[in-house]
C-alpha cells in the first residue's frame, strides 16, 4: 500500500461561522455545564448541510489558537487513525466568532475577532439511553453501568461481563491512540463516556474541548469529583492511566465509588493486578492503556464460553426506579442531547404519500437515473458514527419486556448472533453476517422499524438523512402527513438480504412483511391490507447509517 501524504497545519482548512448563521439555536439547548452552553444546530450554514451538529459557547474566555489547533487535528491524522477516532469523539470541528471575519490563522493574528465557541458533532442516537422509567431519552454514559444488576434492568440495560470487558477494551484503544497522537484526556470519568452496544460496542468521548492537545489546554484543567488524581498534575498520560483503573474497577463492582479489586479479581486476575497498578501513588509505575489490551481480549474470549451474567430482567416494566447505592448517576452530561438520527423511507406519488410499510419508500420525487439501487461494488467502508441501537445477545430495550432473557437458554450470544434487535422489531442478518458492516446497518433497520411498529414516530424520523427527499423532516406539515400514513402499519419478519456500496450510498436490500389498514397500501394497490415487499435502501453516512431513500427501481412488492 502506498504511503499516505504526510498533512501539515497548513493544508487543512477550518470552518468559521457566526453565531447567527446557524438558525434558532437557543431553542434548542443541550445542556449547561460550568465552561459553556451546549445547543443543538437546526440549520447549519449551506457548506455544512447534512451534518448532525452542536453549538458549544463559551462562558470564559478561552485560548482559540489552540482550539484551532484542535479542529486541524482529525485533519493531520492518516484515514485509518481519522475513521477510528471520529467514531469516538464529538471532536471540535468548526470555528464560531463575532466580529469582524478573520483573514485567517491564527486566530490572535486578527484583532476585532472574538471567539465565541465551536461547532461539534452531535451525540448519535445509539449513544442514548430511552428508558420509561427515566422519563425523556438521557445520554447513556457509564455511569449508568456503576450500580447493581437490578437497577440496570430497571431502565433496560442488560450488560454481562463480557460485554463491560469489551467497552473496557474499546476505552482503552482509544485512549492509546490519543496518546499517541500526545492527547490526554484528562477529566476521564463516567460522565464523559458515553457507550453503545451496537456491534462489539464503542464508547464515544464527549467534552473534547477540555482534553489537552500536544500539551496545551483550551480551558483550565478540571476534574469531576471522585475522580481526582492524587498528583498535582493533571492530564497526563499517568492521569488518563489511573482513571481507567478506576473505571475498571468500579465497573465490574458495579459501584459509583468502590475500589475493591475483588469483584474484577474473579474476572481476571492478570486484569485485577493491572488496575492495582494503576492506582499508584507514583505515576510511572502506572501501566499504559496499551498494556491492558492482551488482558482484556483473553478475558473476553473467557466470558464467551461463559452464560451471560447480566442482572435480572424486570418483571413488571412499570415497576419503580429504586434509588441506586451508593449514588444514583449524575445529572445528563452537558454536550449530550437528544440526538436522533433519521427514519422511514417515504414517498410522494401525486398528492398521495404511497409508504411501503414500515420503511420502505416507494419513490420520491429527488431521485435521479443514476440513483439506482442495482449497481454494486466492495462494501461501504465504516464512517464515523454508527446510527443503530442494540443487537445481539444483550437487549437494551428500554421497555425491559421484549427480546429473550440473559442468560437463558435460547438468548444466549451463541443461539441469536446474527439477528438485531430493538424495542418492537428485530432483523435478521446472517445472509450477510460476514459483511463487516452486516450488524450496525441491521441494528439501524431494528431500531426503525420498531419505532414504527411502536408509534414512536420522531425517533423513526430522525433515522433519515438531513438531505433526504423523501420526507421533509423540518417541517411539521410533512411530518404528520407521514405520520397519518404509517399510523396504521406494522412491519414484521425483516429480513437484510444484502449490502453493498454503489459510489456515495451504501445499498441494503431488505424484504418485511407488513400489514396496514385499507386505503394506506401501495401505490398501485391501497386497498391492500398485507404485501411482502423487497426493497433496497440507499444509506448514507451522515452520523451513523441513515435511510437516504429507496429509489422506484429497488423496491417492489407482492401482495400476501
Amino acid at each position: 500500500m502506498a504511503a499516505e501524504r504526510q498533512v501539515r497545519m497548513a493544508d487543512v482548512t477550518v470552518p468559521w461561522v457566526r453565531p447567527d448563521q446557524l438558525g434558532d439555536y437557543a431553542l434548542n439547548r443541550l445542556g449547561d455545564g460550568g465552561q459553556g452552553v451546549v445547543y443543538g444546530v437546526p440549520r447549519p450554514p449551506d457548506r455544512l448541510h447534512g451534518s448532525f451538529l452542536a453549538y458549544k459557547e463559551f462562558k470564559t474566555p478561552v485560548d482559540a489558537d489552540v482550539l484551532h489547533d484542535m479542529c486541524c487535528f482529525l485533519g493531520l491524522l492518516s484515514a485509518r487513525d481519522r475513521a477510528f477516532l471520529q467514531a469516538r469523539l464529538t471532536w471540535p470541528a468548526v470555528m464560531v466568532y463575532q466580529g469582524r471575519r478573520p483573514a485567517g490563522p491564527p486566530p490572535s493574528a486578527n484583532p476585532g475577532t472574538d471567539v465565541v465557541g465551536f461547532l461539534m458533532p452531535r451525540v448519535p442516537g445509539e449513544f442514548e439511553l430511552h428508558s420509561p422509567q427515566l422519563g425523556r431519552p438521557r445520554p447513556q454514559a457509564l455511569e449508568y453501568l456503576l450500580n447493581d444488576d437490578a437497577y440496570a434492568a430497571r431502565i433496560g440495560l442488560y450488560v454481562d461481563d463480557g460485554r463491560r470487558l469489551r467497552l473496557l477494551a474499546d476505552l482503552a484503544r482509544t485512549l492509546d491512540r490519543l496518546h499517541a497522537q500526545r492527547v490526554t484526556v484528562g477529566d476521564l470519568s463516567p460522565k464523559n463516556v458515553m457507550f453503545t452496544l451496537s456491534g462489539q460496542g464503542r464508547c464515544l468521548l464527549i467534552d473534547c474541548d477540555s482534553m489537552r492537545y500536544r500539551g496545551r489546554d483550551v480551558l483550565p484543567q478540571v476534574e469531576t469529583p471522585g475522580w481526582e488524581v492524587p498528583e498535582r498534575e493533571k492530564a497526563t498520560v499517568a492521569s488518563d492511566a489511573y482513571k481507567l483503573g478506576l473505571i475498571a474497577l468500579r465497573l465490574f463492582n458495579r459501584s459509583q465509588d468502590d475500589t475493591d479489586a475483588g469483584p474484577l479479581r474473579g474476572v481476571s486476575t492478570e486484569l485485577a493486578n493491572l488496575a492495582i497498578r494503576s492506582l499508584s501513588p507514583e505515576p510511572r509505575r502506572r501501566p499504559a492503556p496499551a498494556e491492558w489490551l492482551p488482558a482484556l481480549e483473553l478475558a473476553d474470549a473467557r466470558a464467551r464460553t461463559r452464560p451471560a451474567t447480566a442482572g435480572p430482567r424486570p418483571t413488571s416494566p412499570g415497576s419503580t426506579v429504586p434509588t441506586p447505592s451508593p449514588v444514583q448517576p449524575g445529572p445528563v452530561p452537558a454536550q449530550a442531547g437528544a440526538s436522533r438520527a433519521g427514519g422511514t423511507v417515504a414517498a410522494l406519488v401525486a398528492l398521495l404519500v404511497a409508504v411501503v410499510l414500515g420503511y420502505a419508500v416507494l419513490h420520491d420525487r429527488g431521485a435521479s437515473d443514476d440513483d439506482t439501487a442495482g449497481s454494486s461494488s466492495t462494501v461501504a467502508s465504516a464512517g464515523p458514527y454508527a446510527a443503530g441501537e442494540t443487537s445481539g445477545d444483550l437487549p437494551t430495550d428500554p421497555g425491559g419486556d421484549t427480546g429473550t432473557d440473559a442468560g437463558g437458554d435460547t438468548g444466549s450470544e451463541e443461539a441469536a448472533p446474527e439477528v438485531a434487535e430493538a424495542p418492537g422489531a428485530t432483523v435478521d442478518y446472517s445472509l450477510v453476517a460476514d459483511d463487516p458492516e452486516a450488524e450496525e446497518v441491521a441494528a439501524m433497520f431494528a431500531r426503525f422499524y420498531g419505532a414504527v411498529n411502536n408509534g414512536d414516530y420522531d425517533t423513526a424520523l430522525d433515522l433519515y438523512d438531513p438531505a433526504t427527499s423523501a420526507v421533509d423532516v423540518d417541517s411539521a406539515e410533512s411530518r404528520a402527513e407521514w405520520v397519518e400514513v404509517m399510523s396504521t402499519t406494522q412491519d414484521s419478519d425483516v429480513v437484510l438480504g444484502a449490502l453493498r456500496s454503489s459510489g456515495e450510498h451504501t445499498l441494503a436490500t431488505l424484504s418485511f412483511r407488513s400489514r396496514q389498514s385499507p386505503g394506506y397500501g401501495p401505490a398501485g394497490r391501497p386497498g391492500d391490507t398485507c404485501d411482502d415487499w423487497t426493497v433496497t435502501y440507499q444509506l448514507t453516512r451522515t452520523d451513523g447509517y441513515r435511510i437516504y431513500k429507496a429509489p422506484k427501481e429497488g423496491v417492489s412488492y407482492t401482495p400476501c
